[in-house]
């Protein structure tokens, strides 16, 4: 059961935490620049190399660690220098291979902590000739003995007339009690000083981290594991088992189990056993007894129900109880036609357990991986530094690596929960770009975000970058349609400006026409005037009321006075018959 839940917890961390090709990256604090994202490009690729090439073992030993932690709860990574390799290490610890006092209240304020070592004569023949140079003489190790066992103590002394002590690593021999080696567990940047130049006080290198599944409840500087906190609940589902196979051998056993009647004809003294009868399991025990029966009547056999089901209930209660506290087996389906974002909210419920474990270890491998930078930037090697980028230029390793504004974290981000957490953040937000009405999400980035989280090899060929001087096809896309839509308005404006002028032109045609008809009925009126006038000078000569000089002047100032009577509303009408005058 155990096995199971630490295979989960290593399935849902090794994969970002070890074997991605990208463990971590750096980062540069500041204003940004094109100078510093170089800069933050450079020192990612040599960590990263560094924990796959330089440091073989640190896949290795870091996936062993997230195996073995969900058990005990703690393990423990020693971050250092290797001189005789002229790399940093980083070598793995178990919970019960660092010593200090418990009763600290963390780890990192435990003032000595103790690590039990083991060393072949070869290496320790190495640690005397070489750069530790150990107070040893090679003459003086014990003769057809190849193992010898020392404690690394990480203690304070004071070697000095100063009473303020130091933080030190001590090398002890265990076999004579006497220091073999002492380094300085402290440099320059970890003393602090007043105005006079005294030493206020002094801080350790700090190269242990300390990696806790759980938190101690009890305050403890330990952290928990599955191993420990379900002892008890181990130790009871492991008497159900025992007891419901006890009780299902004897109730396989039941039929040939139990005593039988020996009867005896010796009549002095007690034919009748007494004490105690020992029995076993399959056979039938005999049983002196005294006289004679039937062979049904002499066999009694041992009453055995079988398993008792309440036992199994409880069993499997506390199973299930157990299993749902550790999500070894979680499994949160999504429901068909169901939304995207919805799905997500439910899953994140249903792993807010192991994602709070999960953030836990991404916090002290962070820790960790900021000790190797700071090695990097104390410890530098040019030569090896350019070679690792391959670059035309040349770049100081010292200066990128300076932890004032450079700090090497996680690629992976805790906050974003497991792999599935991911893919469905990641294709909730595509969707949304898909469907938006207006452009506000980067559909761009959206679709780069969503093959991250699908793991998706060679992005950036699949997806390169777009020419800086051409648009975003959405952009364009949108501009098209701006324009088109402008053009439409435009024509629209112009066939209503057309249609308005061919309107005002078929008015213009209209009144010439009215007009036109005016004037010709206008010019029929006149030319019957005109017949009337010449036929009333025709009637006044004839009548010899004018001449032909001044008969059309006669007919006028008789028209005149016609009109006038008219107006003055004198004119009479003639009567029937009657021809007017």
């Amino acid at each position: 059961f155990v096995t199971e839940a630490m295979l989960d917890f290593n399935s849902r961390t090794a994969p970002e935490l070890v074997w991605s090709e990208n463990v971590a990256h750096g980062k540069i604090y500041g204003e940004n620049s094109k100078e510093k994202e170089e800069r933050a490009k450079r020192v990612s690729r040599y960590i990263n190399y560094q924990l796959s090439e330089a440091m073989p073992n640190w896949r290795d030993e870091q996936d062993k660690l997230l195996m073995i932690l969900p058990g005990p709860g703690t393990c423990y990574k020693k971050t250092y220098y290797n001189a005789d390799k002229d790399e940093v290490a980083s070598d793995l610890y178990l919970a019960d291979e660092i010593k200090f006092d418990m009763d600290c209240k963390n780890f990192h304020d435990a003032p000595d902590k103790f690590i039990d070592r083991k060393y072949t004569r070869n290496e320790v023949i190495g640690f005397i000739r070489g750069e530790q140079q150990w107070n040893l003489v090679e003459s003086e190790l014990e003769e057809n003995k190849e193992d010898f066992e020392y404690v690394e103590a990480y203690t304070w002394l004071s070697l000095d007339d100063d009473e303020l002590k130091a933080p030190y690593t001590a090398i002890i021999c265990k076999d004579s009690q006497k220091i073999v080696a002492l380094y300085p567990y402290y440099d320059e940047d970890t003393i602090k000083r007043n105005d006079d130049d005294e030493v206020v006080s002094i801080d350790t290198l700090d190269c242990f981290t300390q990696y806790r599944f759980l938190p101690d409840p009890d305050g403890g500087p330990m952290g928990l594991g599955w191993g420990i906190l379900f002892g008890p609940m181990f130790d009871s589902i492991n008497t159900n088992v025992r007891q419901l196979i006890d009780s299902g051998t004897l109730a396989n056993t039941a039929a040939n189990s139990g005593l039988i009647a020996m009867s005896t004809t010796n009549s002095r003294g007690n034919s009748v056993q007494a004490g105690p009868i020992e029995v076993q399991l399959g056979q039938l025990t005999p049983v002196p007894v005294r006289g004679n029966g039937g062979l049904a009547q002499d066999v009694v056999q041992f009453p055995f129900a079988g398993p008792n089901q309440t036992l199994f209930q409880l069993m499997e209660y506390l199973v299930q109880n157990a299993r749902s506290m550790t999500n070894a087996a979680i499994n949160v389906e999504a429901n068909a036609g169901e939304a995207a974002s919805l799905y997500l909210a439910r899953l994140q419920q249903g792993l807010k357990v192991p994602n709070s474990i999960t953030m836990r270890v991404y916090s002290a491998a962070k820790k960790e991986l900021k000790k190797i930078g700071i090695l990097d930037h104390k410890h530098f090697d040019d030569a090896k530094y350019n070679k690792v980028l391959d670059e035309q230029s040349q770049f100081s390793m010292e200066k990128d690596f300076d932890p004032a504004d450079c700090d090497t974290v996680l690629v992976s981000d805790p906050s974003q929960g497991s792999d599935i957490e991911r893919v469905q953040r990641a294709q909730a937000v595509l969707d949304k770009a898909e469907t938006q009405p207006q452009q506000v999400i980067n559909y761009r980035l959206a679709v780069l975000e969503w093959l991250k989280a699908m793991k998706t090899p060679n992005i950036e060929e699949l997806a390169p970058e777009p020419d800086p001087n051409a648009q975003d096809p959405q952009q364009q896309m949108m501009f098209a349609q701006m324009q088109m839509e402008a053009e439409l308005k435009k024509k629209d404006q112009e066939l209503r400006e057309s249609g308005q002028k061919l309107q005002e032109k078929k008015m213009v045609a209209e009144m010439a026409k009215t007009m036109a008809d005016l004037g010709l009925k206008a010019d029929e009126q006149e030319a019957k005037i005109a017949k009337l006038y010449a036929e009333t000078g025709k009637t006044l000569v004839e009548g010899g009321m004018a001449t032909g000089s001044n008969a059309l002047n006669v007919a006028q100032q008789v028209e005149d006075r016609f009109i006038s009577n008219d107006r003055q509303g004198g004119g009479q009408q003639p009567q029937q018959g009657q021809q007017p005058q």
